[in-house]
């Protein structure tokens, strides 16, 4: 664009981009820290454990939500850290569970 055009629109609009934000001053939105399960068997509530590693890649992790239903994270995505995206929903429709987690000592590295 032309520097006087561009001047000239400055003058009458303003500067209308917001400054950016730091990523650190940013908000957050708060997970929940669900521990590992290192049993054998059924996840007990708010527990996950790995899938197995042939499948790591497809299927990440089991998970339980807190009333015991079981829910494998396909459809979802692991940062290196654990943290799972999108946020989790139980699929049984009796339950109501739906929260952002992160999986506590996930090594699996992101997937």
């Amino acid at each position: 664009m032309l520097q006087w055009l561009r001047s000239l629109l400055s003058l009458i609009f303003g500067k209308q981009t917001p400054p950016s934000q730091p990523e650190a001053d940013r908000w957050r939105r708060p997970r929940l820290n669900v521990p590992r399960y290192a049993g054998a068997g059924e996840v007990p509530p708010m527990h996950w454990k790995a899938c197995h590693p042939t499948t790591i890649r497809r299927f990440k992790a089991e998970f339980s939500c807190p009333n015991g239903h079981g829910i494998v994270l396909k459809g979802h995505s692991v940062d290196a850290d654990g943290t799972v995206h999108p946020s989790v929903v139980c699929p049984e429709q009796s339950c109501d569970f739906h929260d952002f987690v992160r999986l506590a000592r996930w090594d699996a590295g992101p997937v």
